[in-house]
């Protein structure tokens, strides 16, 4: 694990400035039901920096201390209140203490089984689950990892108490990817 803290940490150092939201968050913000809002695997805080200028109680965790720190001083900069939390996301239990969460966005990111088992605990009844990530195209044209790729319609019915309001694949600026919307019931 401290290996990819320190991978992360020094591409999070190697970068300045944010870029813009994710593209399948702004398509489909609209959907998100306001009040208090999770950013998983938040990186640097592009996406977290748009839930709270939108008025979400906003909570970001990452594995990454650097990225923290990146998104604490954009938020600052914006006078903008956003809980940071450090978490190994291997290990998501923690994340239960600040729960319920009315949404929950993941982007880029493909969360291992006991984290997206625990997703539609930590939500709110009728909340939100927004995920968008790279699929197994994106996997085969770069060097990004089949392994960490969503697979096409994979999690259309991944839990039983979640229903699922859109999945798209689509292709965007930063790649080939799948996009999921899911409500709890």
């Amino acid at each position: 694990m401290e290996y990819d803290r320190e991978k992360w940490n020094a591409k999070h150092a190697a970068k300045k400035g944010l870029h813009q939201a994710d593209s399948f968050l702004v398509k489909h913000f609209k959907l998100l039901k306001p009040a208090k809002a999770l950013d998983i695997a938040c990186g640097r805080g592009r996406n977290s920096l748009l839930l709270a200028q939108n008025g979400f109680d906003t909570f970001a965790v990452d594995f990454s201390d650097v990225g923290l720190a990146a998104l604490a001083e954009h938020a600052k900069s914006k006078q903008l209140d956003i809980q940071l939390i450090e978490l190994d996301l291997d290990k998501p239990a923690l994340l239960e203490t600040y729960k319920p969460f009315d949404s929950i966005i993941c982007i880029n990111f493909k969360p291992l089984p006991d984290l997206l088992e625990l997703i539609p605990n930590l939500l709110s009844k009728r909340g939100i689950f927004l995920w968008s990530s790279f699929n197994e195209i994106q996997a085969d044209q770069t060097p990004f990892p089949v392994e960490k790729a969503l697979t096409e319609e994979a999690f259309v019915d991944y839990s039983n108490i979640m229903e699922t309001l859109i999945y798209e694949r689509f292709t965007d600026i930063t790649g080939a990817r799948d996009g999921y919307v899911f409500k709890k019931k």
